[in-house]
């Protein structure tokens, strides 16, 4: 079977594990046993081009746990100083038309007993009328040194969270999870079948919803990355960007060295340009196991299966003739090219040792072989004269060459299995005088 390099083995579990053993019950191979059909195509396909590619990886995460703990200490208080802003009393003054004027205070009356040039008519009774007076405007801002701190602390914060989830979690996503393929050609003699199947897994990531979860690592690293962008969106934020960004290190003002929220950010703010590690390690682990009989037994059974399925559906089919004799798999030139690359690479046996060990070997088998189809053909035609001898006896029945035929095949198929059980022991006689020739070889040189 010509299978390609696979890698992975998977480990089922739980229901799944169960819904493959239920699938694969002793019942089952027991009306498979005498199933003509299904052993005529098991043979086309251990004798079909064949290839399979099986890869099973996952990653394998580390985490530095210090970053993660030092984010989640200050999150309370980030959260409170961007929901609760500091904001000061902004006051402009400017003198204007009495007319334009919106907010005449006491200081404005002051500000115009000081400017009489202001005044524009006294009457009788005491009234002033001014051309032009003092008019202050006052309005709550938040343009402060701490909130444009806490808004570049948010930005920083963004990106450094940001860079370390997105390796941790979505590198290498096309990479891990079990990826299966099977490619397979098979000719029955009436038709050429080709099979193609791929299958492709991939977990989800877990949610973190569950207090169990929420104490991994992983989890925390999650949440935090849904409290920083949630953050970072508030209209707080986003008023805050069009003020200029503050720079380090950070001047610590009263509100920033005594308010404990404020402290608490600037802590965090100090540590986040003080980190210079990665903070975490992601490692991809792949397996390579060879495909096990019954895994292949078992990707034999799917291509039979599916194959059944199709042409039971079909409108229009005609049966296949299952009576052919077994087909055999020849081999091309690249495979004899290739085996004998092999026996090259691990013989320890010279060239011209080697070349005479082949060619004898050939010629041993060339005759074999020539024996073996001459014995079956003494054996046919022996069969075909008791044939004949029967058919005489009998006399009123006519031997059509359908009778022949199914004798031949009877014959054929019990020659066959003697020859491969001979084949067999001489593989092994073989393998012995090899081995046999290169442990004197060793010991010459």
């Amino acid at each position: 079977m010509a299978w390609g390099k696979n890698m992975a083995n998977v480990e089922s579990t739980g229901y799944v594990h169960e819904t493959y053993e239920n699938m694969n019950r002793e019942e089952m191979q027991e009306w498979l046993k005498d199933d003509k059909f299904y052993h005529y195509f098991y043979n086309l396909l251990e004798n079909s081009s064949n290839y399979c590619k099986f890869s099973n990886a996952k990653l394998v995460k580390s985490i530095d746990e210090e970053w993660v703990k030092e984010i989640e200490e200050a999150m309370p208080s980030l959260h409170y100083v961007i929901v609760h802003p500091r904001k000061f009393i902004e006051e402009e003054r400017e003198v204007v038309n009495v007319a334009m004027a919106r907010n005449i205070t006491t200081e404005s009356i002051r500000h115009l007993l000081q400017h009489s040039d202001l005044i524009d008519e006294y009457k009788e009774d005491g009234t002033v009328i001014p051309s032009r007076i003092l008019n202050v405007y006052k309005e709550e801002s938040v343009n402060i040194y701490e909130n444009r701190f806490i808004c570049t602390l948010m930005a920083e914060l963004q990106y450094f969270v940001n860079k370390r989830f997105n390796v941790i979690f979505d590198a290498s996503k096309d990479e891990i999870g079990t990826f299966f393929e099977v490619e397979s050609r098979v000719d029955n003699y009436t038709e050429v079948i080709e099979y193609n199947l791929s299958v492709k897994i991939q977990e989800k990531q877990t949610d973190v919803n569950n207090e169990e979860e929420n104490n991994n690592i992983f989890a925390r690293i999650i949440r935090i990355h849904q409290q920083v962008n949630m953050l970072a969106a508030t209209e707080f934020i986003g008023m805050m960007k069009r003020y200029p960004a503050v720079s380090h290190p950070i001047v610590k003002t009263n509100v920033i060295g005594k308010n404990k929220d404020y402290k608490a950010c600037h802590k965090l703010w100090n540590f986040i340009h003080s980190y210079n590690r990665v903070g975490y390690k992601v490692n991809i682990v792949k397996q390579e196991p060879n495909i096990s009989r019954q895994f292949e037994r078992d990707i034999y059974n799917t291509i039979i299966r599916d194959y059944s399925m199709l042409h039971n559906n079909m409108e229009f089919s005609n049966d296949i003739n299952i009576d052919r004799p077994r087909k055999e798999r020849e081999m091309d030139v690249k495979q004899i090219r290739q085996m004998l690359e092999e026996i090259v690479l691990k013989t320890n046996l010279s060239d011209s040792a080697l070349k005479k060990l082949v060619i004898k070997e050939l010629a041993d088998l060339q005759i074999k072989r020539k024996a073996e189809l001459a014995e079956i053909e003494r054996v046919q035609r022996q069969k075909m004269k008791e044939i004949r001898k029967n058919q005489a006896r009998q006399g009123d029945k006519e031997l059509t060459l359908e009778d022949v035929d199914k004798e031949t095949d009877i014959i054929l198929r019990n020659e066959e299995d003697k020859t491969d059980k001979t084949k067999g022991k001489r593989r092994l006689l073989r393998r012995k005088r090899q081995a046999k020739a290169a442990a004197r070889k060793a010991g010459n040189k």
